[in-house]
């Protein structure tokens, strides 16, 4: 009896997936159906009747100040990520597993739990409320004992498509996320990286139009070379006196205005839903030499409305953001941080930033947005040396706020113009080739 109601059920299912833009009257049975199968399990899961539960990912978690874990779909390296409400939605009696990785949880009600314990499963009971063990708790009472600790991993490819034995190409992807040390990663980001130049290309992520929710006042950590970048302090690097010492000959640094180079995140921030997403972004692979005014002024204005954008669209988008040419100096050299063990110039100030969005749903449709990584540049330089494919701004209707932008201008805070992902990926040899077929602008 049980399984004809499944294939029943599964029938219906399929019949509304065929038809899902028609409105379909379900079957007379249909309402029995779903009562015959409450509380029946089908490998592992239970079906229960009832509202799911709900948990706000603002106020419902953790504080973000405490060591949160891993909110995962069980026995995946999946994140169980929320909805564009921003709330976690998990069925009624299904479970969401809770990960600590090396670390064990924190005392739950005053009781000491298993050392050894790295990862659990509560279940669904309603509202935010789950069962373990039999007792009734909330999420917001399950903390890891120490933060959990982010890897930065290289794999064995390379950047283009290519594999390491095939391809010339000094850039190697790198993935960022977590080892749970039972055979899952679970990531958060992918980066390609150069680690002979110090530069990385581009990072790739994913926005939602729950990205909007991402968790408030999460603490910014101290940046981490994450095990890579032997040979050279990447904090000293970075530091003012470093960029005064190099810059203040050449009048191009003032502090005090704003005019110095900022660890540009790649992956932002604000674009990680979670505690553990974002914290994972300080990582010197996931950063370029960005000059603050602009960090600060028209790069975060592109950030904030990409995300707005997504969430008001209702589109998944896969996302590159990423690095293009060097900055030039006077009599056309190149402005590096630092030189390698032969003197030659590494971690190149980039020429541009650029951010790519593509529609999950529509993959041959997305959008390239750039903006120019350089306060000192006048407009008609930027016409002449920092427009490297065919401006489409005017032609998309979501991006009016760029005229307005660059109409205000203050170039210190950088020049945004937007192009079809196939134009710039002509111009960028180091993004995935499929990208060439990304005709279709997004808007």
């Amino acid at each position: 009896m049980k399984l004809q109601l499944i294939g029943l059920i599964l029938g219906i299912v399929i019949l509304r997936e065929i038809r899902a833009r028609e409105a379909i009257t379900s079957a007379p049975d249909v309402g029995q159906i779903i009562k015959d199968l409450d509380g029946l399990q089908i490998d592992g899961a239970t079906f229960e009747r009832g509202a799911p539960c709900r948990v706000d990912v603002q106020k419902d978690l953790p504080r973000p100040d405490q060591a949160q874990p891993l909110y995962l779909r069980p026995g995946t390296d999946l994140y169980w990520l929320p909805n564009a409400d921003g709330h976690l939605e998990i069925p009624r009696g299904a479970s969401i597993e809770l990960h600590c990785s090396s670390q064990s949880f924190a005392p739950l009600n005053g009781e000491s739990l298993d050392a050894e314990l790295r990862s659990l499963r509560v279940k669904c009971v309603q509202d935010n409320t789950f069962e373990w063990q039999g007792a009734k708790i909330k999420l917001r009472d399950l903390v890891c004992s120490h933060s959990i600790p982010y890897t930065v991993e290289r794999l064995d490819r390379r950047c283009a498509d290519g594999d390491v034995t095939s391809s010339p190409s000094t850039s190697f992807l790198y993935r960022v996320g977590y080892d749970t040390g039972d055979g899952r990663f679970v990531a958060t980001m992918e980066l390609c990286h150069d680690p002979n130049h110090l530069r990385t290309h581009y990072a790739r992520h994913r926005l939602t139009p729950a990205s909007v929710h991402f968790q408030k006042n999460v603490k910014r950590l101290k940046f981490s070379a994450a095990g890579h970048f032997a040979g050279f302090d990447m904090a000293r690097i970075y530091s003012h006196k470093s960029q005064e010492k190099l810059m203040a000959p050449l009048g191009l640094i003032d502090v005090k205005s704003g005019l110095f180079l900022a660890r540009g995140h790649l992956a932002a921030k604000a674009d990680l839903i979670y505690a553990s997403q974002q914290r994972s972004s300080f990582n010197y692979v996931n950063v370029a030499p960005q000059w603050q005014s602009f960090n600060g002024g028209q790069w975060a204005v592109l950030e904030d409305h990409t995300r707005r954008y997504v969430a008001s669209s209702g589109i998944s988008a896969s996302v590159y953001t990423g690095t293009y040419g060097e900055m030039k100096l006077a009599g056309s050299k190149s402005l590096h941080l630092t030189t390698d063990a032969n003197n030659n110039g590494v971690l190149a100030v980039p020429q541009l930033f650029y951010r790519v969005l593509i529609d999950d749903g529509h993959p041959t449709r997305g959008i390239a947005l750039l903006g120019v990584n350089n306060p000192h540049a006048t407009l008609a330089q930027i016409h002449e040396s920092y427009i490297i494919c065919d401006p489409v701004e005017e032609q998309v209707e979501w991006l009016g706020w760029m005229h307005k932008s660059n109409a205000k201008g203050n170039l210190k805070k950088g020049y945004l113009y937007a192009c079809s992902v196939a134009d710039l990926a002509r111009a960028v040899g180091e993004l995935p080739r499929p990208l060439l077929q990304v005709d279709e602008l997004l808007g």
